[in-house]
């Protein structure tokens, strides 16, 4: 038995808006989970771009089954998807959502923060090495020679 292109649209769209609505909770849990001032100040361009890329996608769909043929009903659809979304599968996305940050996103923020302040103190301690090795010298100088050195009014 085959279903009406109409039908297939709807249902299309619907899912689509399921996934739309999946795919902006999620970019939102990540990017309020991730531990960076950094990224918190391009939140709304990841979004709007994250946005753009779904309405790409949504109408790449709709050239797939309809030939890009475009009815009042398939946003109308989209929109119900979304709904679905917020109303059955938004706890169950969210927590997927911070499983992913905590398991991949967390421990690459950790290892990044691990190996700057390794940098930092292997620095550090050569800073330290140098001034210890440097300190007699610099002493000897001041006592001895700086005196030497000076302009005799």
């Amino acid at each position: 038995m085959m279903m009406s292109a109409q039908l297939v649209s709807i249902l299309v769209m619907f899912i689509s808006g399921i996934a739309v609505g999946a795919v902006i909770d999620c970019t939102r849990t990540v990017l309020n989970e991730i531990p960076s001032k950094i990224i918190g100040r391009f939140t709304y361009l990841v979004e709007w771009i994250i946005w753009i890329l779904l309405g790409i996608c949504t109408f790449y769909y709709l050239f797939l089954v309809k030939g890009g043929q475009w009815r009042v009903v398939d946003p109308l659809a989209q929109i119900a998807g979304i709904f679905a979304y917020e109303f059955i599968f938004q706890k169950i996305a969210r927590f997927f959502g911070r499983v992913i940050v905590t398991i991949l996103i967390k421990p690459i923020f950790f290892i990044g923060r691990l190996v700057v302040q390794i940098i930092r103190t292997i620095i550090h301690v050569l800073l330290k090495g140098i001034a210890l090795l440097v300190r007699p010298i610099y002493k000897l100088y001041k006592k001895y020679l700086a005196k030497s050195f000076q302009k005799k009014k």
